[in-house]
This record gives structure tokens, sequence and C-alpha cells, in this order.
């Protein structure tokens, strides 16, 4: 009762995330990408936590970099390495158990993955300029996508509108040394579209060592050959060059002095990456009431990274499928709605690490290859029942296994431990259940509990001192229970978004140290010890003040957010050992999480064409250890931006803008490393983000 009581409070006070913004780029259609069942463009209706950005929230500044617009979604946290690489999202602060790139969630591009069958996902290589929306499932969301605590995160690309052919030319540049240029060419019909997009990007950096270069090229499109049936394609070629700095003491990091780290000077420490996707999907309406959506999809990369003490060399071939079938019957006061299908991904890796001293390269270190197969077979109904109310109902089975095969175990080698072995976890079963009541199409109010499972890396299953498979680890698994509602009212003038979760993780992984009969530190392996608790409130609203395209004043929209997080362990300790050396850290915070998170922006519109956003963030005091000693201090952002858009004659429109990012000059950090070790030397472990910066933007458009 006293969960329910918080819930009525809070969902008088409540709203959620601004649904449109007053960016002004022409939008060339929206994608038919969705994390929702139905494939539907609104949420409203969908009994879960799921944050929308669309095109124009997207521009709210240069739109080149997703921290500031994912940051403003309540319970979501954008982090990165470098300029534009190394990034991670956590979700509910879920999926910053490691320091480089991201775990926990599953991430999608046009239906294509970009995680992998390890769970790994690599952003370094992803276009933001070209995205048309973004959906991001908070939670487990086991009935249709499988593994990932975290959620889901739904990246769809640009579609053009079906009113012919456009071109479109688009600089941005600003300080230290940022250049884009992207080149559009887009048309669209009523039976077919298509979308080629080249852009260059490159940046100075904002700290010594830090230069960024990227090109990519897209090629998007469908083709309708009749009324029951869409082909979908979709590929890209990517190159993505970001120079490593390494990571500053708190010292320096508070100081903001401008320096690296020597080893990654010395071993000129980057990330390379070259990466293709490539995917293609046809759905058909066999009747009114039956349909199929099949996608089949492939992906590669190779990987070069000089860091501070090796270097590693990666290359990979993803591919796989997705099929579902969607059915409807009876009507909406009294009917059933459901999808059946299954997903299903392999990739096969090679994974070479060397030695690396002063840019000279050692002997090789290891030589594995990994063969991980990763599926979930899904079902889920929504049954429809009178008053609006209706009960969704899911599970998906998964299956994860994982082929190491050790490359340097051979004649040549003899004393070499051989890393190879074999790892299929036991099959697992993911169920969801909710419960959602409507008010109309306006106002909805839900529950659910769901179930998630995350599987460790290949890395954690050989144990390399050893050449043994370690058979104990097991998959994280979580338990989420959640209260929520939504609302567009007053003539979509007032949006509001709440949520209250309760969420329990167990079978946390962790280090193990292996010690001698002396007591010292053999080696460490990964081990599953203990739980977290995690329990929360998401808020977020939107109100229109003014609205009305046909008046001078045409919009003045505010909008905000909020984050509450109260994380704690549970019975989770430094190791399994269960020794004197051990330490509990149950009651503690978990680390890399705020308690407090705020939002808060407002969106200007004129009808003569000038428009400004401005957004202010505030991040509280983030613990970085178990023991909760080291924190993050708080910081705050403001950025604003005013731009002009207008129609010129022969079919030309002409969009300019300029803003600043940071205006007041704050210092904040972009990501820190979690659980460095404080009992020696000071670690590094801050990654600053920039001082104030400047931008413009000029994009001239023309319909042919």
């Amino acid at each position: 009762m006293r969960v329910l009581s918080i819930f009525a409070v809070v969902l008088v006070a409540a709203a959620a995330r601004a649904q449109e913004g007053t960016a002004p780029e022409p939008v060339r259609g929206q994608p038919d990408y969705s994390a929702t069942v139905r494939g539907e463009k609104s949420v409203l209706m969908e009994p879960q936590s799921i944050g929308v950005l669309d095109r124009p929230m997207l521009q709210r500044n240069e739109g080149l970099f997703l921290d500031d617009t994912l940051n403003l979604l309540p319970g979501v946290r954008f982090e990165s390495r470098t300029v534009s690489g190394g990034q991670r999202i956590t979700i509910r602060g879920y999926g910053n158990g490691t320091n480089f790139n991201g775990t926990g969630y599953k991430a999608y591009m046009d239906g294509i993955p970009l995680t992998d069958a390890e769970g790994t996902t690599i952003l370094d290589d992803v276009d933001i300029s070209t995205l048309g929306r973004i959906e991001v499932i908070k939670g487990p969301a086991s009935s249709l996508y499988g593994t990932g605590i975290g959620g889901v995160v739904q990246f769809s690309t640009l579609r053009p509108e079906p009113d012919g052919a456009h071109l479109s030319q688009q600089f941005v540049g600003g300080n230290p040394g940022l250049f884009r240029s992207n080149t559009r060419v887009d048309y669209g019909s009523d039976s077919s579209s298509f979308l080629i997009n080249y852009g260059h990007q490159q940046s100075d950096g904002y700290r010594v060592h830090s230069e960024s270069n990227k090109d990519y090229v897209l090629l998007s499109g469908d083709y309708r050959p009749g009324p029951k049936q869409t082909i979908t394609y979709s590929a890209s070629y990517n190159h993505s060059f970001d120079k490593l700095a390494g990571q500053l003491t708190e010292q320096q990091f508070v100081e903001r002095q401008n320096v690296a780290e020597a080893a990654y000077l010395a071993n000129d420490g980057h990330v390379a990456i070259d990466s293709v996707r490539l995917g293609v999907s046809h759905k058909y309406e066999f009747t009114r009431w039956l349909g199929n959506t099949t996608s089949v999809f492939g992906s590669g990369y190779q990987l070069n990274q000089p860091f501070a003490v090796g270097l590693s060399d990666n290359m990979a071939l993803n591919m796989g499928g997705r099929t579902e079938f969607t059915a409807r019957a009876g009507t909406r006061a009294l009917g059933i709605e459901g999808m059946l299908g299954t997903e299903i991904e392999r990739t096969n890796s090679f994974k070479k690490s060397y030695g690396l001293t002063n840019g000279v390269t050692g002997p090789i270190r290891g030589d594995l290859q990994v063969v991980a197969l990763q599926s979930n077979t899904f079902a889920q109904a929504n049954v429809l029942l009178p008053s609006d109310f209706k009960v969704t109902g899911g599970a998906s089975l998964n299956i994860v296994r994982y082929n190491i095969h050790d490359r340097l175990a051979n004649s040549g080698n003899p004393s070499h431990l051989d890393q190879s072995g074999n790892m299929a976890f036991d099959p697992f079963i993911t169920p969801r259940l909710a419960v959602q009541k409507g008010f109309g199409h306006e106002l909805s109010v839900y529950a659910q509990v769901s179930r998630g499972y995350s599987p460790p890396v290949s890395g954690a299953v050989v144990i390399p001192q050893t050449g043994q498979v370690n058979k104990d680890i097991r998959p994280e698994t979580g338990t989420l229970f959640e209260l929520g509602s939504k609302g567009n009212l007053f003539e979509d003038r007032f949006g509001y978004e709440v949520a209250l979760f309760d969420m329990t993780v167990n079978d946390k992984l962790t280090p193990q140290a292996v010690t001698a009969s002396n007591g010292s530190t053999l080696y460490t392996i990964t081990t599953n010890a203990g739980s977290q608790h995690d329990r929360g409130i998401e808020l977020s609203a939107r109100y229109a003040l003014v609205k009305d395209p046909a008046a001078m004043l045409s919009l003045v929209q505010v909008f905000s957010a909020y984050t509450y997080s109260h994380f704690t362990y549970d019975g989770f300790k430094s190791d399994a050992n269960n020794n004197a050396s051990t330490v509990d850290y149950s009651g503690k915070k978990v680390v890399g999480v705020p308690d407090h998170v705020f939002d808060l922006g407002v969106d200007v519109g004129l009808r003569a064409g000038l428009y400004a956003n401005a957004t202010f963030e505030y991040v509280g005091a983030t613990p970085l250890t178990y023991d909760n000693t080291q924190h993050a201090s708080s910081y705050t952002l403001f950025n604003a931006k005013l731009g002009y858009l207008v129609n010129l004659p022969a079919g030309f429109r002409l969009d300019a803008s300029a803003g600043s990012k940071n205006l007041f000059d704050r210092t904040y950090y972009t990501m820190v490393f979690l659980n460095a070790n404080y009992n020696g030397p000071p670690p590094n472990v801050y990654l600053p983000g920039p001082g104030t910066t400047f931008y413009g933007m000029v994009t001239l458009s023309k319909t042919l």
C-alpha cells in the first residue's frame, strides 16, 4: 500500500519527455522499426517504460553526439572515453560492469544487431547524424528480445517522405577543430524510397592526443511491390579513428590539467575500426489478421587498438536472422493479438593481442578464435478486454554457447597452456506479465513483472592460467517489478510518463582471487558473488505553453525529467573465497549510479523561422568504489542553440544555426573508471569533458 500511495502522489505531479522539439531540419519520413509489438509510432499504450527520442529532439544541439540527447531520458546514461568513441550506455544503472564498450543491453540499427552474440555492443562506428529515432526499453524486454537485463536500444535511420526527390548539403563547424559534412540524396514515392548519405567528421579533440576522424556511407530504403508486402534494406560502411589519451587522477581532473598518460602517448594509443553492415527485411500481410516479418543481416569489423600496455588486433563476422509472425482476432473490446518468432545470431571473432612498449610491438600474447551463438525463441500475446483493459504475457527461451580455439596451442609452443574450451549455458526461460488500463487514447496506467538474463562474455569462460573451462560461472539474472503511467493530454499539449520500479539482480559477476598457501594472489577468475537491489523513480513531462503554427510565436514548450536511484548491494562480496580478506559490501550503494539526476529544457519557435533550444542537466555525486569511500562530485551542464529556417524560391530551404555546449564552463566527466585500487598511488580514472565549446551549422536542401 505504501508503494501504491507513493505512486498516486507521483502520478498527480508527473509527466513525460517531449515528443517533439523545434529542431528545424525537415524530417523526410519516420523509420518503420520500433520496439513495440505492433511497430506503433506511439508507445503510449505499451505497458512498460520506453524512452523515445525523435528527429527534432536529436537535433537540439549539433546532432553529432548522443550524450546531449540520451542523457535527457530518465534512467538512461550515455558515457564515452573519447570525443566520439568508447561509448557505453547504462539503463537503470545496469551495464557499467566494464570500462570498455557496452554490456547488459541489446542494441539494433534498423533491425540489424549492434550487439554481438557475446553480448558486447560497440557504438564507435554509429553515425548519429543520420538517425531519425531512438527507442530505449528500460529493463528486461524478455518476451521479445531475450537476453539483456538492462533493456533494448533501437536506433533507426531516416526514411524519406513519399513526395519526390531531395538533395541536401550540411556543414557543421566548431571548436576545437570540429568539422562535419553530410551530402544526402533521397527519394520517396508510394511504392519505393531510398536514401544515400555520405558524411565526413573530424575533430582536433579537447585534450592532448584526442583527435577523431570518421567517414560514413549509408544506403537505405524500401520497396513495396504490392499492398501486402514491403521489402526494406540497409547497408553501411563506416571508418572510425579515435586517439586515446588515457585517464586523469582526481587532482588532475579537478585542476583541469591538459595531460595524457605517458604510456598512451608512447604507444600512440587509439581505436581504429572499419566496419560494414547489411540487412534485408521482408514484411508480408497474408490476411488482415495474419502477417510475417523476416529479416537477415550480416556485419563485420576490423579493430586495431594500441593502448597503454599492449596491442589488440581483432576481426569479427556477425550474421543471423529474425522471423516473427503476428496475428490479431476479435475487437478492441474483446480480442487477442500476438507475436511468435525466433532470432538467431552467430559471431565468429579472431582476437589477437601483443605486447607493446614505446610503440614497438612485442611477442604475441594471445590468439583466440571465438565462435559465439545466441538464440531466443519468443512468444507474446496481448489480451484485449472491455473497459480498455489489456493483459500482456509472454516469454522467450534463450540459448548461449561459446566455442573457443586457442591458436597458440601448437607444437611450436609446447609450454603454452591451452585456452581452448566450450561452454553451453543451460537454456533459460525469461517470462513477462503486464496489465494495463487505458483511458481512451490519451492516458494509461500499467503494472508489469519481467525476468532478464545476461551471460558472461567469452573471456570469463576459460581460465588462462590453468587452461581450464570455468564451469561454475553462471549468467546474471534480474527480476523487475514496475508500476507506471503515460499520457498525452489537452490536444497533445501536455505529455507525461512516470515509472516506479524494483529490480533484483542475482548472481552478480565479480573477480575472485585464487591464492597460494602463503596467502599471495596467484591469479583471478570471474565468479558469481551475491546480488544487488535497485529501486527507483523516473519522471518526465512536457507542456506546450504556446502551440499554434499560424501565430507569430508558434511554440513555447518546457520539458523536464527526474531520476531517483536507490541501488544497493545485497550479499555482494569482494570475492567468493569467504576468508579473512573477503569484504562484504551489503548495504553499500551500487557504483557508477548517482542518486539524483535532473533535466530541464525549453523549445521556442517563431512562425518567421527563428527557433531556440536550451537544456540544463544536473548529475549528483556518484560512488566509484564498492566500499563507497570514493565519489565523483556532482556537476551541471547548460547547452543552448539559436537558429533560423527559411523556405527559398525554386524549392530551396536554408537552415542556419549556432550554439554552445557547457556554456558556463563547468568541470565534468564523460566517464569514470570504476573500482580502481586507491591503496597505492592515485589511480587514473577520470575522462574529462570539454569546457565551453561553440558550433555553427548550415544546411541547404532542395526539392528536385
